[in-house]
């Protein structure tokens, strides 16, 4: 008996140690085969459990064909994965109470459009304003207005797309009025509250929010499609305001320290994200994509919020009844040769580390 109680005490210790390993050896074929049959040239991931690492990663060098290899330390752009940190921002002044998400926007920031007059805080926030978009998407070269002030001015005579409160309509103009509402009701510059209130705390060391100062040597080099193939990434002369709705640069680990540090509760209180993690609804019953900012959908027994920034970069917080168990999922990549969405590329990460 004793030595079939030690045979047994082996078995099960050789079976928790191989778990991980063949958790690690599964992922790690993933990555491969997206890399693969994506033409993906540098990627990294990583997936935590109630801020524990069950897997981390990166494959690629920074630019093809050259370059240092890719570590979890290395610099992606994030795109518009940057707007979880200005709603993160707004939905603490919420709980402050400095912001009303149910008054307009133009209680805050007077100078808004006279047909964005009464457009609330929500709206904005959940990309249901209705409002154009800033830049022309199809000619990137354009020159953009000068100043924040200057946007506002610009789209004054341009008809809204839709009637605010209506249907979801993406668009960074959005954030660009969430900026301005953090700004007012602070009295401090964006990258200050930023700063001072996501990067200082939660020591993120590799968070950027000027590119001229991110180190050139760790930051991958940025493809995109054409005709089957990844080409560089023309340069965008993004301009200073645009921060808050798509322009900061930070590592694998930094981001997973701050979606880690939402999950938990350490910047909006759980009990405000089990709040503001509702879809928007619209009159007609129906929910719009994104509760509070935060992309919101519902997998199974897991509730999900993330964000994407478009093809390239996606992350996801999946939550049970409550935030006391969950999952921070981040996928990152430089470009690939297909347009393939990110969420399938992160996708085909959680099915292999998150239960059903």
């Amino acid at each position: 008996m004793k030595a079939l109680s030690v045979l047994l005490g082996l078995a099960i210790a050789a079976s928790a140690q191989s778990a991980p390993v063949d958790l690690h050896t599964r992922v790690d074929a993933q990555m491969r085969a997206n890399a693969r049959d994506h033409g993906i040239p540098a990627q990294a991931v990583l997936v935590l459990h109630n801020g524990k690492v069950l897997y981390r990663n990166a494959t690629g060098t920074i630019a093809i064909g050259a370059g240092s290899a890719v570590t979890p330390d290395t610099i992606f752009p994030i795109y518009s994965v940057s707007k979880l940190f200005a709603n993160t921002i707004a939905l603490e002044l919420v709980e402050e109470g400095k912001i009303d998400l149910a008054v307009p926007a133009s209680r805050y920031v007077p100078d808004l459009p006279p047909t964005w007059r009464s457009i609330r805080v929500e709206q904005f926030l959940s990309h249901v304003s209705g409002v154009p978009e800033f830049f022309d998407g199809k000619d990137l070269s354009r020159p953009f207005p000068p100043t924040l002030a200057a946007v506002f001015t610009k789209l004054a005579d341009v008809p809204v797309l839709s009637p605010p409160g209506e249907q979801t309509r993406y668009t960074g103009t959005n954030y660009l009025v969430i900026e301005a509402v953090v700004e007012a009701v602070t009295h401090k510059p964006y990258r200050t509250l930023v700063t001072q209130r996501i990067v200082e705390p939660l020591g993120l060391h590799e968070t950027w929010l000027n590119l001229a100062d991110v180190p050139k040597d760790r930051l991958v080099a940025s493809y995109h499609a054409k005709n089957g193939h990844v080409v560089p990434e023309p340069s965008v002369a993004w301009p200073d305001y645009s921060i808050a709705e798509g322009n900061i640069h930070a590592s694998l680990n930094d981001l997973g320290k701050f979606l880690s540090a939402v999950a938990q509760g350490k910047l909006v209180s759980k009990a405000g994200l089990a709040r503001f993690w509702r879809p928007y609804r619209f009159a007609n019953g129906n929910d719009g994509d994104f509760a509070s900012g935060w992309e919101y959908g519902e997998s199974g027994r897991w509730h999900e919020a993330g964000h994407d920034g478009g093809t390239k970069v996606r992350v996801r917080i999946m939550f049970g009844e409550n935030l006391d168990d969950n999952y921070v999922l981040v996928y990152l990549t430089n470009g690939n040769n297909d347009d393939v969405w990110s969420r399938v590329l992160l996708d085909s990460v959680q099915k292999l580390t998150v239960p059903e």
